[in-house]
Parts: C-alpha cells; structure tokens; sequence
C-alpha cells in the first residue's frame, strides 16, 4: 500500500468534493492558510477527538467569514459527513410490537462512539447548513 501524505490525502478529498467546479470552491486548494485549516480538521479527524474536531471546523468557519466566504463551510461539513464516521448503508426502521424502534446501521469499519458523534455531527451540520451554502456555492457565476 502507497503511503499518501496528509497534504495530498486533504487535497484528493476536496476534489471528490468538487471543489474544483467553482472558482470559491478553488478557493480551499488555491487558499494557503484555508488549505492549512483543512489539514488541521484532518489531524483532529485522525484522532477521533470531537473536540478537537469542533475546533478545528470553528477555525475553517472563521476564517472563511474573515474573508467573506462562509458558504465554503459546505465543503467543511462534507469533509467530515463524507468520511468512514458515518454508516454506509441504513437499514430502514423496523417497529416493534412493543412500540419501540430499530434502525440499524451499517458502517465500513469499527467506528468508536466519539467517531460516530463526529459524523453524526457533521451529517446535521450538513444537512442543516452544507446543504444551503453549496447552492450559494454554485450559484456564483
């Protein structure tokens, strides 16, 4: 296996994203202190710490108001949502006579409960915000 540095794994990341598609979307690779922060929100990502991971979205999300940029969060809150944090597959609910309900889901690997709160996390904050700041994003001409 191909040892990949972290520098290249953010930059290979993004660009599944689609930054690329967008000169603002560009932006997070051109941006040398942005692309920094995301090498940062991948360290924390490393060590599955929610805090630190909170962190390090709170300083991308700062800087990027800084600028006047804050619709890139999107790509911050994907970064995160898109990871092995979340389950690849949902098994839709299943009601139990007794009232109670079952959803399971199925991850790629063991995730830990703090990785699963940090892509819980990140799944809201995508739904909830991502999901509105990319179409600001590609919405730009």
């Amino acid at each position: 296996m191909i040892k990949v540095s972290i520098y290249q794994f953010v930059k290979d990341k993004l660009l599944t994203h689609g930054v690329e598609k967008t000169e603002d979307g560009l932006m997070t690779l051109n941006d040398q202190k942005l692309f920094s922060l995301f090498v940062d929100l991948e360290r924390a990502a490393r060590k599955s710490n929610f805090d630190e991971v909170q962190t390090a979205t709170i300083a991308i999300e700062g800087y990027l108001i800084s600028v006047g940029k804050r619709q890139l969060m999107a790509f911050a809150y994907m970064y995160l949502r898109f990871s092995d944090f979340t389950p690849k597959r949902t098994i839709p609910d299943e009601y139990l006579s007794d009232g109670r309900v079952r959803k399971s889901k199925e991850f790629l690997r063991q995730v830990s409960n703090e990785e699963m709160l940090i892509g819980l996390w990140a799944t809201v904050k995508y739904e909830t915000e991502g999901e509105r700041f990319l179409r600001l994003v590609y919405s730009q001409p």
